[in-house]
């Protein structure tokens, strides 16, 4: 296995002042803005994925003792704990928000229990975290009324070692700056349920980086007839009045100072009232020995439907309920499994309906 160049940025820029039991809370006067982001810059091509768990950050204060552990700060994570860099390159997924006091603080650690590496051969590597904690060395101050953001630069290149008995050990090389400034921003629901004229309709549309809260708008092309997207929220709620194929793209806008956006073009099918359609474009991902339930929906026709795999196949160790749609089972392999289910209804002549599906397993990940 050779060495490969991945470089993972991981952003932090705020952090809850409900961190540490006993803590004074500092008043409002006196605070600034901390968040825990993570986002990387674009890997080499070899690497397919990488896997980081984190169990807590901390914050050192100055005049802390550092031998007794005092002036360390346990913040609450609020984001997920295990999460693959390689899906939020480019933009700053975050893990926990919150206030900090106002002052100065000296350091921050992070508690990694694992980081995988996942190559485009197919080969995955556990590397080996030295002591378990990264410690970052390097003084910031927090001021009142603003935002902090520290932006760590991982060089994998030289971070992560393989020896010669292809070993993998993870020691960090780290470039840290401090900004004011969020990342990008990307809207990233992967597609939206089709309907059903006189169907009440209900969708939402999600997005990542920036700085929330989020403002949504329809900017090319019309929601299907008698819908309408929450501006706040990116909820889509209503109830069809029409039917056919509806193309339009989602616009969504930051709370930065310096505004950032991003837009993504969806098509969503609005069938006949009392046609069978399945309204299930997209399944959640998945990991490999981690039990799995997802489920295929469909509206119309004649009920009870049954439910089947027309072509393709599921994932190793999934199988589909042929009565109320539920794939469920536990994934004995990870990569992406594409397929077409097929819903057949209980009509005198009995109407049928296709979807093409795909669920990614990612690897397993212990923690």
């Amino acid at each position: 296995m050779k060495r490969t160049a991945l470089y993972v940025l991981i952003t932090v820029f705020a952090i809850l002042a409900t961190a540490l039991a006993g803590c004074a809370a500092p008043s409002t006067s006196s605070t600034g803005s901390i968040e825990v982001r993570v986002t990387d810059a674009p890997p080499n091509q070899d690497v397919t994925s990488v896997m980081v768990t984190v169990t807590s950050v901390e914050i050192h204060q100055a005049g802390g003792n550092q031998q007794d552990e005092s002036g360390w700060l346990l913040m609450k994570l609020s984001g997920a704990s295990t999460f693959d860099l390689l899906q939020v390159k480019g933009l700053e997924q975050v893990l926990a928000t919150g206030d900090l006091a106002a002052a100065t603080y000296t350091q921050i650690r992070m508690q990694v229990s694992k980081v995988q590496v996942t190559f485009k051969s197919g080969n995955t590597s556990d590397a080996t975290v030295p002591s378990g904690k990264l410690k970052f060395v390097q003084s910031f101050d927090v001021a009142a009324g603003k935002p902090t953001v520290l932006l760590f630069d991982f060089d994998a290149e030289h971070s992560i070692n393989i020896t010669g008995n292809g070993s993998v050990m993870f020691k960090p090389v780290i470039k840290l700056t401090v900004t004011k400034t969020p990342g990008a921003i990307e809207i990233t629901t992967p597609s939206l349920p089709n309907g059903e004229v006189g169907t009440a309709y209900n969708a939402t549309v999600t997005a990542m980086g920036g700085k929330a809260p989020y403002t949504w708008s329809v900017t090319t092309g019309s929601l299907p007839t008698g819908l309408s997207l929450n501006v706040t929220t990116g909820v889509i709620t209503g109830s069809p009045t029409a039917t056919g194929d509806f193309t339009f793209t989602v616009k969504t806008v930051d709370n930065s100072t310096v505004q950032k956006s991003g837009t993504k073009s969806f098509t969503v099918n609005i069938a006949a009232t009392g046609a069978l359609q399945i309204t299930t474009t997209n399944l959640p991902d998945g990991m490999k020995n981690v039990a799995y339930t997802g489920t295929v929906q469909a509206v119309g026709g004649t009920s009870p439907y049954a439910w089947s795999i027309l072509s393709g196949s599921l994932p190793d160790g999934l199988t589909i309920n042929a009565t109320t749609g539920v794939i469920s089972g536990t994934p004995t392999a990870n990569g992406n499994f594409t397929f077409t289910v097929k819903v057949t209804d209980s009509a005198g002549t009995p109407n049928t309906d296709t979807q093409n599906l795909t669920i990614h397993i990612n690897d397993e990940v212990s923690t």
